[in-house]
C-alpha cells in the first residue's frame, strides 16, 4: 500500500514536471505555476477545490482553443485531485476520458510518457476500488509500452502489492524479487531497504527461512539513512511477521515502537495502525470481539460506500448520456429545422429563377412573334404597294394606249381591264390598314364592302366590342383573317348569306363566321393556311368547320 502511494505520488510529481515544461514555453504560466505550488503543498479544504476549479476551467479553454495535449495535462491533474478526495469513480472516469483523448495523436516521448501516468493512475484507482484484475490488466498495458526501468520497476512494485492483497504471496515475491534484484544495481540505500522490505514481509507469509533477516537488514539500512516513513514501516511490518506466528510480546514491542514514533513525528494516521496492531494481539475478549466487528463494520462501510459512489457515478453517467442524447435531439431538430429554411430558401430561389426564365422566354417568344407580325405585315404593305405602284399602274398605261388604237380588240382590253382589277384588289387586300381611326368603324366597312344585291352581309354584337385594350398586332391580324375570309366567300362559296358574331370575354375576342355557299373539302383545299398561320402567329384560334353543299363555318378566337 505505502509504495502505491509513493507511485501515485510520483505520478503526481512526473505531471507537474511535464506540465511545467509546457508552461513555461506559454506567456501565461504565472497562474498554472501558481496553482501547482499550491497544489503541492494543499492539505484539503477549500484550498483543493479551488485548485480544482481552476484545472477544469483551464481545461475547457485549452479543449476549445484545440490543445489536446494540454488539455490532456489538464485532466491528469483533476483526476489526481479527484482521487486526492476519494472520488475514486470520478477520478476514474476523468483518467479514462485524457486516455482516450491521447489515442489518435501520434507518439511521441512526451504522449508516452502521459499514457504512461495514465494507465498507471487507472491501476492505482481499480486497487483502491478492490477492482484487483483491472488493476492488473492496466499494469500490464504499461509494460507493453515501456522498457524505462524506472516505470517497469514501479509497475512491478504496484503488481506485487496488488498480489499480496490477494493473497497470492507466491506472484508477489515474484514481482518483489524483480524489484530487489534491480534495485541492487541502483545503490539506493532507501529504495533497497524498501524492496529489502516487502520482499522479507512476502517471504514470512510462504514461510522462507530468511524472511526475518530480510525484513531486520531493511530497519538497520532505514535507521541509519534516518527515515522516519520507512522505520515505522520496517516497525509494523515486523509486528505482522510476528502475529504470523502468535509471538504477542514482539508484536507488543514493534508495536508500541511503532506508535511512540508516530507520537513523535505526529502522525495521527500512524498512531491508528500502531493501535490497531495492539489491540489484535490484546487477549481480552470483548476488545477481540469490538475489533473484529470494527474492522467488519468498517469494511462494510467502505463496501457501501464504494458501491453507493459506483452506483451515484453510473447514474450520472447515464443522466449526463440522457442529457447529451436530449441535447444532439434539439440539435438535430434544430439543425433539420435549419436544412429545411435553407432550402425552402433555395427553392424559392430556384424558383424565382426558373420564374424569370420562363418570364423571359415568354416575353422573348411574345416580342418575336410580334415582330415576326409587324414584318410580315411591313413586307405584306410593301409587296402591295409594289403591285399598286409598278405593276397596277402600268397595266393602266397599256389599257390607255390600246385605248387609242382602233386594230385592238375589245376582249383583250377587257382582259387587261381584268388584269389591273385584280392587281388594284391584291394591293388593296394588303394595303396599310390606319388603326388611328375607329376600329369598329374600319371593321364595319370592311365587312360592308362585300354586300350587294347577290349577297347579305350580317354583324351582331359589332357595336359592343372594346377593342382599346387590343393590340394593333391583334387587331390586324383580325382584320385580315376577316378580309381573307370574305374575299374566298366572295369569289369560290357563291353564298347569297354571310353572318358574323362577335363576342367578347374577359381579354378573348370571339368571331363566328358563317354563309350558306357551297363549301368546299378542307383537304383538298389549302388556301385557308394562311389564314390559319396569320392567327396562330396572334396567339390565337381558328377552327373551320365546312362540308360540300352545306356551307362554311369558322370560329376564331384571339
Amino acid at each position: 500500500m505505502k509504495k502505491i502511494k509513493l507511485s501515485f505520488l510520483f505520478f503526481c510529481i512526473l505531471c507537474c514536471f511535464l506540465y511545467s515544461k509546457q508552461v513555461r514555453a506559454q506567456q501565461a504560466t504565472d497562474s498554472l505555476r501558481y496553482y501547482y505550488h499550491l497544489y503541492t503543498k494543499a492539505k484539503g479544504g477549500s484550498d483543493v477545490y479551488k485548485i480544482y476549479n481552476f484545472y477544469h476551467k483551464h481545461k475547457e479553454n485549452s479543449l476549445q482553443k484545440k490543445d489536446t495535449f494540454a488539455a490532456v495535462y489538464d485532466l491528469r491533474f483533476i483526476a489526481s485531485i479527484q482521487y486526492r478526495l476519494g472520488r475514486h469513480h470520478e477520478s476514474d472516469a476523468t483518467a479514462v476520458t485524457a486516455l482516450k483523448l491521447l489515442q489518435p495523436m501520434k507518439t511521441t516521448p512526451q504522449i508516452l510518457e502521459a499514457k504512461i501516468g495514465l494507465l498507471n493512475h487507472l491501476g492505482i484507482v481499480s486497487y483502491e476500488l478492490k477492482n484487483y484484475d483491472r488493476a492488473l490488466e492496466l499494469y500490464d498495458r504499461v509494460l507493453k509500452i515501456t522498457t524505462s526501468t524506472q516505470h517497469v520497476l514501479t509497475v512491478y512494485n504496484n503488481k506485487a502489492n496488488v498480489y499480496k492483497k490477494k493473497n497470492d504471496y507466491a506472484l508477489a515475491y515474484s514481482e518483489f524479487n524483480k524489484v530487489h534484484q534491480n534495485q541492487l544495481k541502483s545503490g539506493n540505500h532507501i529504495e533497497i531497504a524498501r524492496s529489502l522490505d516487502n520482499l522479507g514481509l512476502v517471504k514470512s507469509k510462504l514461510n522462507y527461512d530468511d524472511a526475518l533477516t530480510n525484513m531486520l537488514d531493511a530497519l538497520k539500512i532505514r535507521q541509519q539513512e534516518n527515515n522516519t516513513d520507512e522505520i515505522f514501516v520496517s516497525y509494523k511490518h515486523l509486528a505482522e511477521y510476528y502475529m504470523d506466528r502468535n509471538q504477542v510480546q514482539k508484536v507488543k514491542y514493534y508495536a508500541n515502537k511503532a506508535y511512540n514514533l508516530a507520537e513523535k513525528v505526529k502522525n495521527t494516521s500512524y498512531k491508528l495502525e500502531a493501535l490497531s496492531l495492539l489491540l489484535k494481539v490484546n487477549k481480552n475478549a470483548k476488545i477481540i470481539a469490538y475489533k473484529k466487528l470494527s474492522d467488519s463494520v468498517a469494511l462494510a462501510k467502505q463496501l457501501t460506500k464504494n458501491k453507493f459512489a459506483s452506483m451515484k457515478y453510473d447514474f450520472s453517467k447515464e443522466k449526463k448520456k440522457a442529457d447529451d442524447a436530449k441535447f444532439r435531439l434539439v440539435e438535430s431538430e434544430l439543425q433539420e429545422e435549419k436544412e429545411k429554411k435553407s432550402k425552402i430558401i433555395y427553392q424559392a430561389i430556384a424558383g424565382f429563377i426558373l420564374l424569370i426564365l420562363l418570364s423571359s422566354y415568354f416575353i422573348f417568344r411574345v416580342k418575336y412573334k410580334k415582330g415576326k407580325l409587324e414584318e410580315v405585315y411591313k413586307t405584306e404593305t410593301r409587296i402591295s404597294r409594289k403591285v399598286h405602284d409598278e405593276v397596277a399602274n402600268d397595266v393602266y398605261h397599256v389599257i390607255t394606249q390600246l385605248q387609242s388604237d382602233a386594230n385592238v380588240k375589245e376582249d383583250v382590253l377587257d382582259e387587261l381591264e381584268g388584269i389591273y382589277n385584280k392587281t388594284r384588289d391584291i394591293s388593296k387586300e394588303h394595303s396599310d390598314i390606319n388603326m388611328d381611326a375607329h376600329f369598329n368603324e374600319l371593321l364595319t366597312d370592311l365587312l360592308i364592302s362585300y354586300k350587294n344585291n347577290s349577297t347579305n352581309v350580317i354583324t351582331k354584337n359589332i357595336s359592343k366590342m372594346n377593342w382599346n385594350k387590343v393590340s394593333k398586332e391583334k387587331k390586324t391580324a383580325i382584320y385580315r383573317t376577316l378580309q381573307e375570309l370574305m374575299t374566298n366567300m366572295k369569289k369560290h362559296s357563291k353564298a347569297t348569306l354571310v353572318v358574323l358574331v362577335f363576342n367578347q370575354h374577359r381579354n378573348k375576342i370571339i368571331i363566328d363566321f358563317k354563309d350558306n355557299g357551297i363549301g368546299c373539302d378542307l383537304k383538298k383545299h389549302t388556301g385557308l393556311q394562311n389564314v390559319e398561320n396569320r392567327i396562330q402567329t396572334a396567339n390565337g384560334t381558328i377552327i373551320f368547320d365546312t362540308e360540300i353543299d352545306k356551307g362554311f363555318k369558322a370560329k376564331i378566337t384571339i
